[in-house]
């Protein structure tokens, strides 16, 4: 059996995975602006390590689905990374992209997952290219990609259940790294989760430093 415990981040540890991500921030705020074509803010709203039960509840939308765009982390860490939005902030987005009026996107097509999905991978460029910035070390390669995001649709915690799996069989709690959006200075329902899975749980405790 795992030792769970060595799974987990200390107070040091946390810090400077916090900062990597602060940094990924001013990189993904510029990318989604220059996407949508408006002013933009991304920032670092938590990075916690919390325990199973209460992670799933962390996007409870009451009897309401919603939406995920997720893509796989692929180099030195591997897990997911998750778009998270309701059906409001997503078929607005494809309104602002496809220069339509507030409201005229109201269903799923192909076009507004396609604006989502690509949204999706924008993001998770300019927040993996930070990490493998912080992680570079010399001689050991610290490339981090994402693949193509896919789409899914249902009850959040549902969603976040399955998402996070990965991480509760080799640790009693999870690691979620939970932004917020700004568009024209106003905020918008979507959250951008980090998601490493049980291989990366147990070697990023190595990667970052650790309380003396």
């Amino acid at each position: 059996m795992n030792d769970q415990s060595n799974n987990r981040l200390d107070a040091s540890q946390l810090t400077a995975l916090r900062l990597s991500f602060h940094q990924g921030s001013a990189d993904a705020s510029a990318a989604l602006a220059k996407w949508i074509g408006r002013p933009s803010v991304v920032e670092i709203d938590s990075l916690e390590q919390l325990p199973l039960a209460e992670a799933t509840g962390l996007l409870a939308a009451g009897d309401e689905p919603m939406c995920f765009c997720t893509a796989e982390m692929n180099g030195l860490l591997t897990g997911e990374m998750i778009l998270a939005f309701d059906d409001a902030s997503g078929l607005a987005l494809a309104d602002i992209l496809l220069d339509r009026p507030r409201g005229t996107t109201n269903k799923w097509t192909e076009m507004a997952t396609s604006v989502a999905l690509e949204t999706t991978n924008i993001l998770c460029c300019a927040y993996l290219n930070s990490l493998s910035r912080s992680f570079s070390k010399s001689g050991e390669s610290s490339e981090l990609l994402p693949s193509p995001p896919n789409f899914s649709r249902d009850f959040a915690e549902s969603l976040l259940e399955s998402a996070l799996m990965g991480q509760a069989i080799s640790s009693d709690h999870v690691i979620l790294a939970r932004t917020k959006f700004e568009i024209d200075a106003a905020l918008v329902n979507w959250t951008l989760l980090f998601v490493p899975d049980t291989q990366s749980m147990s070697r990023l405790p190595k990667m970052l430093p650790a309380d003396k």
